[in-house]
């Protein structure tokens, strides 16, 4: 590796759990965050790096979570890129209710629908895919020595790290993300083979004790 060779540590953070949670999907689009004890938000702060480039998705739960975790909220860019998949009218079914919608379509072993199933006025995780490509190629080039926090949703991390890894898209709707947790990548310029990035954690939960 030369010494030219730039790294750029990028942070992943889903958002709290959400406010009136159901079996089922979200109520809305639009839900709000059960923010966690004050000891956990501070143990996740500590794992992230100061003078980074904050960006965060618009919904309440995601800004939430942003808010409790910078001393520094007007770094903080909302990025419509980042909003989670829009489940269209599907939104704030019960899971019964979903299943009398999905019983007939393809499936897939670790998500309610495929990478290329759209819900009707809705997106697929292709879609989602999409934006977040254009999202990834507009800011990964921006003060290449400012780490980057991501605070956003599982369906966006997971298109994330579809990307980043070039994973097939089914196959990353199996990565598990819990609420409240940080998923952690190095990114570098150098032009050698194994890629621009490297993974380093992956679904980081953290607890009072």
């Amino acid at each position: 590796m030369s010494d030219d060779v730039l790294l750029t540590p990028w942070y992943f953070i889903r958002h709290a759990p959400v406010l009136n949670a159901k079996q089922g999907l979200y109520n809305s689009h639009d839900e709000g965050a059960i923010l966690p004890d004050v000891k956990v938000i501070e143990k996740m702060s500590r794992q992230l790096p100061n003078d980074a480039l904050w960006y965060v998705s618009p919904f309440k739960r995601a800004t939430q979570t942003a808010l409790a975790l910078t001393a520094e909220p007007d770094n903080i860019k909302y990025a419509n890129a980042l909003k989670e998949q829009n489940f269209g009218d599907w939104q704030g079914l019960k899971f019964d209710e979903l299943w009398q919608e999905i019983k007939n379509i393809e499936g897939h072993n670790w998500s309610y629908i495929s990478a290329t199933t759209k819900p009707p006025k809705g997106e697929s995780f292709c879609d989602v895919q999409r934006r977040v490509r254009k999202f990834l190629d507009e800011i990964v080039d921006v003060e290449p020595t400012k780490p980057r926090i991501i605070v956003t949703h599982a369906g966006v991390i997971r298109a994330f790290i579809s990307l980043i890894l070039n994973v097939d898209a089914d196959a990353a709707l199996s990565f598990k993300f819990d609420t409240f947790s940080l998923t952690t990548c190095l990114h570098q310029t150098g032009s050698l083979k194994g890629g621009a990035w490297q993974m380093q954690s992956l679904n980081q939960t953290f607890t009072e004790s």
